[in-house]
């Protein structure tokens, strides 16, 4: 699998699917601690019509791991994808990410829009209330509650593995997942899978990437100026359905996808997150309006 140099790292890509030229290629970025090698085998299908491009973000897996924790954000995930698409000859793509992927794609999408064929946002938030620049109550937004829990949970996550290293890290929060998890038992991840998936990071990387969420500059004002289709997926049992609505809302003429009886990540129910990702590019590919929304 090839490795180019681009904005002072080396970035793992994986190209895949047919060389069809009036077909733009799907970019997807992989979520926290979740490298592409996992993750590849449930994109396959989407590699079927056109080219669809992998890589393993900055910190994780075959891409180089700075060791500084300065040296990751989200405004350099995003520039990392500019370099390594310029890299590989890719001008312009519909791009798209899942979790913290998908938060390295509004970045992208605010950053680079003239790259952006179509933006897809799943399971995820282009908001930081942390970070916002007009504070936002807690009682008043479900979004910005969550998305202060979540720059909490994740400074946890990060401290814990400086103290005790990733193995503990994840068997702690196997635990609090049985206390706290209403529908883990329906879950189609695994303990087992999740260990494994670990032993792809390192401290240093794992660290990185948590740092670059939880310090990540909220776009909700930018947003509102993304002019390409795009489309805000999420599981109905997901926590970033607060924040999902409220995107969906800040984004002109996107498409809200509602899946039913999934919680966080692309394997609840796959066959929707394939057929709606496919559906909403076959609409932007042909002309159709993609605004609206739909529960699947």
């Amino acid at each position: 699998m090839p490795t180019v140099h681009a904005n002072g790292i080396d970035i793992w890509h994986d190209r895949l699917g047919p060389d069809v030229p009036e077909r733009l290629p799907l970019v997807l970025t992989h979520g926290f601690a979740g490298p592409s090698r996992q993750w590849r085998p449930e994109l396959l299908s989407l590699a079927e019509k056109r080219p669809l491009v992998l890589y393993d973000v900055r910190g994780h897996d075959r891409t180089t791991v700075p060791h500084d924790p300065v040296d990751y954000s989200m405004s350099v995930f995003a520039s990392d994808l500019a370099a390594l698409l310029n890299a590989i000859g890719v001008q312009r793509a519909h791009v798209g990410g899942v979790s913290m992927g998908g938060m390295v794609t509004a970045q992208f999408a605010v950053d680079y829009p003239a790259m952006c064929a179509s933006v897809l946002v799943c399971d995820s938030t282009c908001g930081n209330a942390a970070k916002a620049a007009v504070p936002r109550a807690d009682d008043d937004d479900a979004a910005a509650a969550w998305e202060k829990r979540l720059a909490f949970g994740i400074s946890l996550l990060e401290n814990s593995v400086r103290e005790r290293g990733l193995e503990e890290t994840q068997r702690r929060q196997h635990e609090w997942a049985k206390a706290n998890d209403a529908h883990l038992a329906e879950s189609p991840y695994t303990f087992e899978e999740d260990f494994e998936r670990l032993k792809l990071m390192t401290p240093e990387g794992y660290i990185g990437a948590a740092w670059a969420i939880a310090d990540r500059p909220d776009l909700t004002e930018r947003i509102s100026k993304i002019s390409a289709p795009t489309l805000v997926m999420i599981g109905e049992w997901d926590d970033f359905l607060p924040c999902a609505l409220r995107d969906h809302e800040l984004i002109p003429s996107s498409r809200l996808v509602l899946r039913k009886n999934c919680g966080h990540g692309s394997r609840w129910r796959l066959e929707t997150f394939v057929s709606e990702i496919e559906a909403f590019l076959d609409d932007v590919e042909s002309g159709r309006p993609v605004a609206g929304q739909r529960i699947v």
